[in-house]
């Protein structure tokens, strides 16, 4: 199915189209990504609003979650009509539909997804306020939060946005929508630890929206500005009071910490992002979404781990740069909500899920 997503078909690295360049030439790079316009192939029966997650696994197959439903916590109907729903579905290089996946699961609100080093398949639902671990064949092993109770301690999260898996075994996540914490917990899902607070000072945060463990062992956090984040999803008392408020000082921008949570400050790769709502890693290299040049639109931009320089960036890589899954053969796939905000439509016919192919 051909559909219209007002950006370029073909991309050549930054160097080719007159952008600043402060990294290697483009002999050197010689990375050029093209914009698959047929993928996915959508079966004729999905209907839903918008992506927001998307994973890869070791053997190539992605995995998106969408939203199929909105959630509208503040709605009197809220937990009947205007329940939230999400779906994952897996799909191949090509586009094509490789069925739904983890069926008995009920996600009111999916934020973002991941796939381990073992293959198990893990769902941050925010309005949820759950992180979810699903076997390779879509059983739940393990659930953190209380499904659809928000909270501030040990056993509750406040709209969860992401999770980063460290070499030990220990999990992270970035429980960042109401709350503005990272929190530890050991691989069999128990509480360890907590760091950060709702501030500007060092190791405070705001709204952190992603997070990845990079190369070099740091976790990298893309920390929101904004403190009252789509009050339409929650319910009454689910946002303090401080967080209704401008937040003087605050900075878009990634913080850099510890894997063990000491904070080490912000991060060089991309000084500057707007608005840094991803971060992933793949290989030496990591790769930050932030605004783009173009009003309504995100820069996809790769930056190499030992050095922090920017090696090159996709323009406008989508409508938003929600999450990204790097595929073992370098494709970078790219999920992006509210596709109307830069022009497109909901839903199949819009820019909900996308693929950069490489042609390295």
């Amino acid at each position: 199915m051909m559909r219209n997503r007002s950006r370029p078909a073909v991309l050549v690295v930054a160097a080719a189209v007159g952008m600043a360049w402060d990294g290697p030439s483009i002999a050197e790079a010689q990375d050029t990504y093209t914009l698959d316009e047929n993928w996915p192939r959508y079966p004729g029966d999905m209907t839903f609003e918008m992506g927001t997650g998307i994973a890869a696994d070791a053997d190539g197959v992605i995995y998106t979650v969408s939203r199929d439903i909105d959630h509208w916590a503040g709605h009197p109907l809220a937990m009947s009509r205007y329940k939230g729903k999400g779906t994952v579905a897996r799909w191949d290089s090509s586009g094509r539909f490789l069925g739904t996946f983890g069926d008995d699961q009920e996600f009111i609100g999916p934020h973002s997804m991941y796939v381990d080093s073992r293959g198990f398949v893990w769902v941050v639902d925010r309005e949820g306020h759950q992180v979810v671990k699903l076997t390779p064949d879509g059983d739940a092993v393990m659930k953190l939060g209380e499904y659809g109770v928000f909270g501030d301690d040990e056993g509750h999260f406040n709209g969860p946005t992401g999770v980063a898996f460290l070499p030990d075994g220990r999990v992270v996540v970035s429980d960042g929508y109401w709350n503005s914490r990272l929190v530890w917990f050991d691989e069999d899902g128990n509480y360890l630890k907590e760091v950060g607070g709702f501030g500007t000072g060092p190791g405070q945060l705001a709204a952190p929206h992603a997070i990845a463990l990079d190369p070099a062992g740091r976790l990298i956090v893309g920390n929101v500005c904004g403190t009252a984040l789509h009050p339409y999803v929650t319910a009454p008392g689910q946002i303090a009071p401080e967080r209704r408020r401008p937040m003087p000082g605050c900075v878009n921008r990634f913080e850099v910490f510890t894997r063990d949570g000491e904070y080490v400050g912000p991060w060089d790769g991309v000084p500057e992002p707007g608005l840094p709502l991803s971060i992933a890693t793949h290989g030496d290299r990591i790769y930050a979404g932030v605004t783009g040049s173009q009003r309504g639109r995100q820069d996809l931009v790769v930056v190499d781990a030992e050095t922090d320089d920017e090696i090159f960036r996709i323009p406008n890589a989508n409508v938003y740069v929600h999450q990204m899954a790097m595929a073992p053969n370098g494709d970078i796939y790219v999920a992006s909500v509210y596709p109307e905000h830069g022009g497109g439509a909901r839903g199949i016919e819009g820019p909900s899920f996308v693929r950069w192919a490489s042609d390295r």
